[in-house]
This record gives structure tokens, C-alpha cells and sequence, in this order.
């Protein structure tokens, strides 16, 4: 264990854990964008930076990327320094993707205001966060990826085309926080990134809950999370009826 001030109060963690969740452990709270609990993380918004008073040093990190591996760091969420670097990374994100639901509403618990005489250079949604592709490379299907450099950097498929490794899973418009990537589902085919899926329906309640390349790529690469034959007939939620297990409040809201 490591102990570490934060704004003032004292908190032990586990050695590694990032500055982010020692902070919001401590009772702070601090915005981010490209972060996902589900994901590896990046660093890649810039939205998340603390000041770290270290080794007699004081110093901006970006804290959901600087792992506590010793004692006695201190570190402050809310000093004027901190909130000038978040106001001008968050400027920045107004002035290019100043149509986007999800940059507007950071903006606005930060308390920064978008300079209406620039107007936004983007209409897309895209912040290059990042989130769909490690999605992706965490599923093992590996079919999306940064292309380009700088202004013109953008997330695409390999050579912007419809990928073959895709399988239509949605994982990465899951973990997409601006509603960028888009998707369509109709007369039982999915289709996004430029690739139509079969959909497969649950046998019980008729909704689809998989594409047959989904399915089939698990078969083949991943046998250790391939569903029997049985259980391909039947979405998770059946699955969990016909097993009779329990289910969390949020799950049977989302019923």
C-alpha cells in the first residue's frame, strides 16, 4: 500500500494505482474523455490533469496515466494551474469539435465558455479518443486504427475500407462517447463501417443479439468464450432466465 495526500486528505492504495481513481477514492472529481473503465487507458484527452507536488517538484501529469508507486505524493486537483491547463485543452476541443454534445457538456460543468466568433472547423463528432480502437484490439478483431497525423489524423479501417476482421459487434459505438460512429439495423442485417452483418435472433424472445460473423469468430479464435450450440439459440438475458439466475436492478430496468 501507498499513502498519498490528495487536496489535503490522506489516502492509502495498492502500489500502481493510477492517480485518477487515488484521487476520485479521496472524494475528487475529475473530468475525462478517453478514459473507460473497461479499457487500457491512454491518456489521450489531456482533460484529466492534476499537479503533482513530487520530490520537491510541481509538476502537471496527466493522472489517469501516472501509476502511485511510492509514498508522500501530493497531489492537488483544483489549483489555478490545473484549471488553466483543462480550460485550454477543452478550448481546443470547442474550436474543433465545438458540435459535439459530449464536448459542449464538459465545457459547461467546467465552467468554459466557447468563443461564439469561431465558429466549429468540424461538424463530425470524433474527438480521436481513441476508445473504439482499443475496444476493438481488446476483442481480438483488431479492424480499426488511427490514420494520418496531426490536424488530419482520423479513425478509420485498414486503408479505409470495410474491414474483414470486423464482425459487427458494436463494441466500439458502445464505448464511444460523442455518438460518432453510426449504425444501422434493419430487416435482420446490421450494418456499420461499410459492412452489412446477419443478424442473429434469440430463439425465445425474437431479439437480435449477435451477427453471425460474431458468433463465428468466437467458434474459431476464441473457444474459450464460444457459446454451446444450445446457448447460440438464445440472447444473454434468456440465458440467464432459462438458468434461473438473478439479475441486478439495473438489468431488469433495462428489460
Amino acid at each position: 500500500m501507498k499513502t498519498l495526500s490528495v487536496d489535503g486528505k490522506t489516502v492509502s492504495v495498492e502500489s500502481g494505482t493510477m492517480l485518477y481513481d487515488a484521487a476520485v477514492l479521496a472524494g475528487a472529481s475529475i473530468p475525462t474523455l478517453c478514459r473507460h473503465e473497461g479499457l487500457p487507458h491512454e491518456g489521450a484527452c489531456r482533460v484529466c490533469m492534476v499537479e503533482l507536488h513530487r520530490r520537491g517538484t510541481v509538476r502537471l501529469v496527466a493522472s489517469c496515466m501516472f501509476p502511485v508507486n511510492e509514498d508522500g505524493l501530493e497531489v492537488r486537483t483544483d489549483t489555478e494551474r490545473v484549471r488553466a491547463a483543462r480550460n485550454f485543452v477543452i478550448r481546443l476541443l470547442l474550436r474543433r469539435n465545438g458540435d459535439s454534445p459530449a464536448i459542449r457538456r464538459l465545457a459547461a460543468e467546467e465552467n468554459v465558455l466557447p468563443d461564439e466568433r469561431l465558429p466549429a472547423l468540424e461538424k463530425e463528432l470524433c474527438i480521436r479518443c481513441g476508445r473504439c480502437i482499443r475496444a476493438c484490439s481488446a476483442n481480438g478483431t483488431d479492424a480499426l486504427g488511427f490514420a494520418l497525423r496531426g490536424w488530419d489524423r482520423k479513425t478509420t479501417p485498414p486503408f479505409g475500407e470495410a474491414a474483414a476482421t470486423c464482425v459487427g459487434c458494436l463494441a466500439c459505438a458502445e464505448v464511444c462517447p460523442t455518438g460518432h460512429i453510426s449504425w444501422e439495423e434493419k430487416d435482420g442485417h446490421r450494418r456499420i463501417w461499410g459492412r452489412d452483418f446477419a443478424l442473429v435472433c434469440c430463439e425465445h424472445c425474437g431479439e437480435p443479439f449477435a451477427t453471425e460473423e460474431q458468433l463465428a469468430f468466437l467458434r474459431a479464435g476464441h473457444p474459450s468464450d464460444a457459446l454451446s450450440p444450445e446457448e447460440e439459440r438464445f440472447c444473454p438475458r434468456c440465458r440467464r432466465i432459462r438458468a434461473g439466475q438473478s439479475f441486478t436492478l439495473e438489468e431488469v430496468k433495462g428489460r
